[in-house]
């Protein structure tokens, strides 16, 4: 097979990243770029080596007028929907940045609404495609701890975005915390049943909204404390977090991103980290052109990912009412009014 075409929409900062690595990614080719931002727009252009690249404001002439297979969406989440979708009709499969929408109800319509088309819709869940956690899924595979039974969990940052992230009414669980989630469904092998959360926004606080957040949450029986913060003081955490993976032959720790496991003799050693052809958001993109040369639907495609994102609107509905939220009455919208 040929080299598959791409068509990227948004190259604002975040969407520069992902032109660099759409442009020097071996088995792809990125034939145009979108933006309804002229300057934007302009600025894309230093990004991108391929002289033959095609340039426009509007993504539904892009996908019209240029040949392609995949849709990049890196836009913000608000946009998602109506962009998957349109790409969808255009004949495109999508990969999409993270998270699925800006509200669960979008999501769960993008999904009801993609089954009509023969292509498919991938999440971008690049933090499952490190070294170092993949060190720890394969020691959770080999079962050296035995069955997991809880799990510790925290992630540290402050960081400055500007710009549309600032308005977020919950920014970290709108926004960062699918990758913790989603990692946690991945290492674990189960979906969420429950969630319990609080927030809160500290007074130094740079965000409108809040910006730390506490989590009590069962997935299937084993149970997860999670904290984070956008606005943290003092040592920082990695993107992947701190955690503490706890079994019943010992636990398996991921502390700045040093992966260890120590056994019921109390002996601790570092887990192997093995090298990877592709990592991270380059993995991503790596699996979602895999998947479309095999035939197969990839890792994380809307179908899969809704479970990751549900424990957000989980969250959410759990801070407004104060109360415990079954994730899967979220999943499929039963008595949850969001």
């Amino acid at each position: 097979m040929s080299k598959l075409k791409a068509i990227q929409v948004g190259t604002g900062g975040f969407g520069t990243s992902w032109l660099e690595i759409l442009d020097n990614f071996q088995e792809l080719e990125l034939v145009a770029v979108v933006d309804v931002n002229q300057e934007n727009l302009e600025n894309a252009k230093k990004f991108v080596k391929n002289p033959l690249v095609e340039y426009y404001t509007d993504h539904l002439e892009a996908f019209a007028k240029s040949k392609a297979d995949i849709a990049v969406i890196i836009t913000p989440p608000q946009t998602h929907k109506k962009l998957a979708l349109d790409a969808l009709a255009n004949d495109l499969h999508v990969f999409m940045e993270k998270p699925i929408a800006q509200t669960f109800e979008d999501a769960k319509e993008l999904l009801e609404k993609s089954k009509i088309y023969e292509k498919f819709i991938m999440i971008s869940q690049n933090y499952r495609w490190r070294p170092e956690i993949q060190a720890v899924k394969k020691a959770l595979e080999e079962e050296v701890i035995g069955k997991v039974e809880y799990v510790e969990w925290n992630f540290r940052r402050a960081t400055k975005f500007g710009g549309w992230r600032d308005q977020y009414s919950e920014i970290l669980i709108e926004d960062m915390s699918i990758h913790h989630f989603d990692l946690m469904r991945y290492l674990l092998d189960v979906n969420s049943s429950a969630v319990f959360a609080k927030s809160i926004k500290p007074s130094w606080s740079w965000f409108n909204g809040n910006s730390a957040a506490s989590l009590v949450m069962d997935f299937e029986g084993i149970l997860i404390n999670y904290f984070g913060s956008w606005v943290t003081r003092g040592k920082e955490t990695p993107w992947n977090g701190d955690f503490k993976l706890v079994g019943e032959k010992g636990i398996i720790e991921l502390i700045d991103n040093c992966p260890t496991i120590t056994c019921e003799n109390g002996q601790t050693k570092k887990l192997e980290i093995e090298p990877m052809q592709y990592e991270d958001r380059e993995y991503s993109i790596y699996e979602m052109v895999s998947a479309i040369k095999q035939g197969r639907n990839p890792i994380t495609d809307l179908s899969d990912n809704i479970q990751s994102f549900a424990v957000v609107g989980a969250a959410l509905l759990s801070i407004k009412q104060n109360k415990e939220i079954d994730v899967q009455d979220i999943i499929e919208m039963r008595s949850v009014k969001l």
